[in-house]
């Protein structure tokens, strides 16, 4: 059977998205600016989990929106400093997107649900 994260589209968007950036990260481990993308994909699959599992989940989908907002920021920073080429920068980007399109959905239900 299949758990409410194997089902949660928005889960498997931010788990690959995860994966993908702590991989580019481990490429530059003593990059700061890796490490700050790194730590922030796994605060956000972290608030993504909590909110699924109905912990504090009005808080969770907030803290994902931060850092969704982080991420971006971190994300043309990587580009115009040249640790990200401009290819993987929109394909981050791109996915970032995605996944604040889910959240923006998610947040908006919460709403009109109280």
């Amino acid at each position: 059977m299949r758990t409410a994260h194997q089902r949660a589209p928005i889960f498997s968007a931010t788990w690959d998205f995860s994966v993908w950036l702590v991989s580019k990260a481990r490429a530059a481990p003593q990059d700061p600016l890796a490490r700050s993308l790194a730590e922030r994909a796994l605060r956000l699959l972290d608030a993504i989990t909590f909110a699924l599992k109905d912990i504090d989940r009005d808080e969770a989908l907030q803290q994902a929106d931060l850092l969704l907002i982080q991420l971006r920021l971190r994300l043309r920073l990587a580009m115009e400093t040249e640790l990200l080429s401009a290819q993987q920068a929109h394909f981050a980007l791109q996915q970032a997107d995605h996944i604040g399109r889910q959240l923006g959905g998610w947040r908006k239900a919460q709403e009109r649900a109280e």
